[in-house]
């Protein structure tokens, strides 16, 4: 039963009005302002009936009070008075009185007036409702259509849409990247479809992870994808998104049973020095990553360099860089885990909330990542890797205290945060972790362990490059 709140001073008008409604409705009586805040601190009724009682009560007071509340806006409120002060009843109506019920109103006429008011309201309510589930479905459903079926990600259509509509306005400019995965049918030849989609689901959440919220990722189809970065056209800055995209899907995507890393390939083209419009800088891109596949591959090259026989590769790949991007990765926003990547979406939050605290505390804090080495020219099998895995695990649980974080990076990969740990301290540790790896090491002797160690920073997590 819907609860309905009175309130008024004139007995008999309240008797009539409490009469009229409370075979349908279950009424509460307030006699002045303490008492109604309290019922309203505790109830929200579906109606008020207030009674024209001023100077003790005065109905504009109390519309004002519910309509400055979000929770209690939605309340109906009528305005029971004598209709003698006309300029009085506009201005309650004008405040957000929803009507005006005359003290002379019969029995019959004041419940009829309730009853329809709220059957509206519900009406409207259920209408809204009914209304903003069909907007979203369909907003879901234009999604959708704008998005590549297996990645998620933007398909063309609605990129070249979206870059169009961006580049209009004169003073935009933005890098656009032709980003390949090398020798992708072969992947697929050996290892089925089923294991090239996982891989390229994997690719599309990192490119995803590593762009900003306002940047633009597609997948064109097959293995090529498209990131375009908005507000982006300085070289140097490109460069470094470039590079740190590349060293970070070639660490992260690995191919099944071989711990060997996909290669990528990309070509860029910058707005408004090498186009205008999403057809301009595809051709032009896409021309450079052709020029890059067709000599080195694992490469980038800009458009603006042709003519120039050369390619760009990343210089260095030792794990120091891996250790720089790991960091980098770790604070980048909106990357989608899947399956044993689950635990490292908490290992992130971990990170950024002992980044912002460090510098608080004073404390000192350092990143240890572990890396297993295989023998120049020797492929291990999957068993092996396994193993060798499972002995640093092993041999990390045993080393580190309870309030230090511990999780994998890769199929090759171990990353450690040693709480309140100096420099030092933190190479005491990985060494007496590296000795009891060595000392579990009874498999294989084909697979070494290598580690590097940084102290987390304190600088601020943003979306910006």
């Amino acid at each position: 039963m819907d609860k309905i709140l009175i309130i008024g001073q004139d007995s008999s008008t309240i008797t009539k009005m409490k009469e009229a409604i409370s075979e349908r409705y279950r009424c509460t009586f307030c006699s002045n302002y303490e008492e109604m805040y309290d019922f309203l601190h505790h109830h929200i009724p579906k109606v008020v009936l207030i009674e024209d009682a001023r100077p003790k009560i005065d109905p504009c007071k109390i519309i004002e009070y519910v309509k400055r509340s979000d929770e209690l806006s939605q309340i109906l409120m009528f305005v029971v008075s004598s209709g003698e002060d006309t300029e009085y009843e506009k201005k309650c109506l004008h405040i957000g009185a929803h009507d005006l019920i005359n003290l002379s109103s019969s029995a019959v006429e004041v419940q009829s007036r309730v009853h329809r008011a709220l059957e509206y309201h519900q009406m409207k309510k259920t209408a809204l409702a009914t209304a903003a589930k069909r907007s979203a479905e369909i907003a879901h459903m234009i999604d959708m259509a704008n998005r590549d079926p297996l990645t998620k990600l933007l398909n063309r259509m609605c990129t070249e849409q979206s870059i169009n509509q961006y580049l209009l306005e004169r003073r935009n400019c933005g890098a656009f990247l032709m980003i390949d995965m090398d020798n992708f049918k072969e992947i697929n030849d050996t290892y089925g479809h089923v294991v090239g989609d996982e891989i390229l689901v994997e690719f599309a959440n990192t490119l995803s992870a590593l762009t900003r919220q306002d940047d633009l990722v597609c997948r064109l189809g097959g293995d090529e994808f498209i990131v375009f970065l908005k507000d982006v056209s300085c070289h140097s800055v490109i460069i470094e998104k470039v590079e740190q995209i590349i060293m970070t899907l070639e660490k992260r995507i690995q191919l099944p049973g071989t711990g060997q890393s996909i290669t990528v390939s990309t070509g860029i083209a910058v707005a408004p020095l090498d186009g205008r419009s999403f057809t301009q800088l595809y051709q032009n891109a896409d021309r450079s990553l052709y020029y890059v596949k067709e000599n080195k591959k694992g490469a980038y090259r800009f458009f603006s360099e042709e003519g120039d026989s050369e390619v760009h590769r990343i210089k260095s790949k030792n794990t120091q860089v891996d250790l720089e991007h790991l960091r980098s990765f770790i604070q980048e926003v909106g990357y989608k885990k899947g399956a044993y990547q689950v635990e490292y979406d908490g290992f992130k939050k971990i990170y950024r909330f002992i980044a912002r605290c460090i510098g608080r505390t004073n404390q000192d804090v350092q990143t240890v990542l572990f890396t297993l080495n295989k023998e120049e020219d020797y492929i291990p099998d999957i068993q092996e890797l396994v193993f060798a895995m499972d002995n640093l695990k092993n041999a990390v649980h045993e080393s580190i205290r309870r309030g230090d974080v511990a999780t994998n990076y890769s199929n090759s990969q171990f990353v450690v945060i040693l709480m309140d740990s100096t420099y030092d301290d933190a190479k005491m540790v990985a060494g007496r972790i590296h000795d009891k790896y060595d000392e579990l090491l009874s498999y294989s002797a084909n697979v070494d362990l290598s580690y590097d160690i940084q102290s987390i920073m304190t600088a601020p997590i943003c979306d910006d490059f």
